[in-house]
């Protein structure tokens, strides 16, 4: 009986977790902190990259978006996106690919939300972070 309580209220926790969803305001230290793992494949020109946003959801301690690079005001590289977690109080980059079998390469480069089966397949590996973060399925 304790058992199935503790896996009741487990449950519930993590459904009232994974409603907490939202995108971080413009200039805070967590918006700030993931887009400057992404502004990293840049090297020396990171300073100047800027992005639009087309996607940035977070839930507790996961976080996905997807971004346009931008310089100079023109699109500077292909839309990219990326899962995160907080791990230590620091965001960090998952290997998320890991496990995955895909069925094209499309299927890495699709942003989840446009392949629900990806999202699902994340999900399953990671069963901490909530589907919510993907956008609607």
């Amino acid at each position: 009986m304790k058992y199935a309580i503790f896996i009741f209220l487990l449950i519930v926790s993590l459904q009232l977790k994974a409603q907490n969803v939202y995108t971080p305001q413009k200039g805070t230290p967590e918006r700030t902190q993931i887009l400057d793992i992404f502004r990293e494949d840049f090297e020396s020109e990171k300073n100047q990259i800027l992005f639009r946003v087309e996607h940035f959801l977070i839930s507790g301690n996961w976080a996905c978006a997807y971004v346009t690079p931008l310089k100079n005001n023109k699109e500077y590289g292909d839309p990219r996106w990326d899962l995160f977690q907080k791990v230590n109080g620091s965001w960090e980059s998952v290997k998320w690919q890991e496990n995955i079998e895909f069925q094209d390469d499309f299927e890495m480069i699709d942003f989840p939300q446009q392949n629900s089966r990806i999202a699902k397949e994340i999900v399953k590996n990671f069963p901490s972070c909530p589907m919510s973060i993907f956008g609607k399925q």
